[in-house]
């Protein structure tokens, strides 16, 4: 009878999981297999580099020289600015417990910040932020920016409420922060796996937790 019991509630706490998970966006990484994908690098040139990407194939790369005032810019390497970019996987309402994660690779002599702009289909508004994570020469970096309205890495929303933003997105631009002063000549710059995801609920968590431990209850009294 208890055996029965603990594997129905087990049961019930993986599929609980299981199914919150599936109610939510669902996830989609950009790995460039299929070639540009609707990406481009402005006025920059671009490639696809076949080999050698996070998960040893291909990635995006461009060459560009970026500058720095006095005061420090941002550099947009990167674009996703159609439907056509990556089937439309990035646009939409990302207002729900969204992650916008990417690989950044460069062989400037310094590291440098990531900088996100993401906006409406008519570029219009958008929200900036420069992630904390520093992107060190020539290794793959992992960011990840969790898309919410308390975030600090968000610096602006073009003076229009987090909503107004993220409740339609049309357009992904990915680059760098630059310190005072950068001045880079003919710098690479590669991008690899842009991925959405959403980040689980914190009774998620417990839901697999319990369901994990549940069955491990009803693997013990098997094995008794």
């Amino acid at each position: 009878m208890y055996r029965h019991l603990f594997a129905t509630l087990a049961f019930i706490a993986t599929m609980g999981f299981a199914g919150q998970a599936a109610a939510l966006t669902t996830p989609y990484t950009e790995t460039f297999t299929d070639g540009l994908s609707g990406w481009t690098t402005g006025a920059n040139p671009n490639q696809i580099i076949t080999s050698g990407g996070t998960d040893g194939g291909a990635y995006l790369s461009t060459t560009a020289s970026p500058t720095a005032s006095a005061f420090g810019a941002v550099s947009v390497l990167f674009r996703c600015e159609s439907a056509a970019c990556s089937d439309g996987a990035f646009q939409g309402d990302w207002r729900d417990e969204v992650v916008l994660s990417w690989y950044f690779r460069h062989d400037a002599d310094i590291a440098l910040q990531a900088y996100a702009r993401i906006a409406a289909p008519s570029n219009n508004p958008g929200a900036s932020a420069i992630v904390s994570t520093w992107v060190e020469p020539n290794t793959w970096t992992r960011i990840d920016l969790v898309i919410d309205a308390s975030n600090p890495a968000f610096t602006s929303f073009s003076g229009q409420s987090f909503d107004a933003v993220f409740d339609e997105v049309g357009r992904v631009q990915l680059g760098l922060s630059l310190p005072a002063g950068f001045s880079g000549s003919n710098l690479r710059f590669d991008l690899d796996s842009v991925s959405i995801s959403t980040v689980p609920e914190p009774e998620s968590y417990a839901l697999m937790a319990a369901g994990l431990l549940l069955m491990g209850v009803v693997s013990r009294r098997k094995q008794q």
